[in-house]
């Protein structure tokens, strides 16, 4: 299961699990979305494809859900973590309190009860495995971000604390720590901020959803059959710099 997977980085992960042969649950808040990407992945993968529409942030939701899963009997492996409101746009002091709310209500929150629910369906069946999308900015601050920031620091522990919990239940639970991400939100910016952006990652070019999608099935894989409360980061080095390329030192 990829929450939030019927565009970008999420649509990318679930395409990279199809391509391997997992069956998947696809999900999006809106019904024309997760039932137009189901048929897509079904046509072009020969998978099983779960339609999951519901909103992450919503409890009611995500138990109607979860609820579903379990009066079926099916058996759940693997989940990503995916779904996030970006709360781009707002310093510390203009952050409106309702827009934090609800930045913690999806990234934080949402991500905590559908990790929950199937995390009880990972231990009726011998164990799992769910990865955790996260951000470089939990740990280096950028500016405007502030309720966005916040909630993925606390992800960030929670995963941690998740990874301690869940383990005697041979449930693993990691994280990947992205930077910039190429998505259809750059399409909006001009070709100087594309540039400025690019000097700020020592590779010179930001991620790809299918460099994100790699690290997450490689997380979800026995190949880190030992490995859980840990973390990879795929940023293009941005967060081991003291200054980007284009500022004075």
């Amino acid at each position: 299961m990829v929450t939030g997977s019927v565009r970008n980085t999420g649509l990318g992960i679930a395409r990279e699990f199809a391509a391997a042969g997992a069956n998947l649950i696809i999900n999006g808040r809106k019904e024309a979305d997760t039932v137009r990407v189901a048929k897509e992945i079904r046509d072009e993968f020969n998978v099983e494809v779960i339609e999951a529409t519901f909103d992450i942030s919503r409890p009611e939701q995500v138990n109607a859900f979860f609820d579903s899963l379990e009066s079926e009997n099916v058996k759940l492996d693997v989940l990503v973590n995916n779904a996030v409101i970006q709360a781009v746009g707002y310093s510390f002091i203009d952050t409106p309190y309702e827009l934090l709310e609800q930045t913690l209500k999806t990234n934080t929150m949402g991500l905590f009860h559908c990790s929950q629910r199937a995390a009880r369906i990972m231990k009726k069946y011998g164990g799992g495995a769910i990865v955790n999308v996260g951000s470089n900015t939990a740990e280096r601050a950028i500016k405007g971000r502030t309720a966005y920031i916040a909630s993925k620091g606390a992800v960030n522990a929670l995963s941690r604390a998740m990874a301690v919990d869940l383990s005697p239940y041979n449930i693993r639970v990691n994280t990947v720590v992205a930077g910039y991400i190429h998505s259809d939100r750059w399409s909006e910016l001009t070709a100087a901020t594309v540039k400025r952006r690019r000097k700020n990652i020592p590779l010179g070019k930001e991620c790809l959803a299918a460099d994100i999608a790699r690290a997450v099935m490689f997380m979800a894989s026995d190949a880190c059959s030992k490995v859980t409360g840990s973390s990879v980061t795929i940023d293009g080095g941005t967060s081991i710099q003291l200054t980007p390329e284009d500022c004075d030192c």
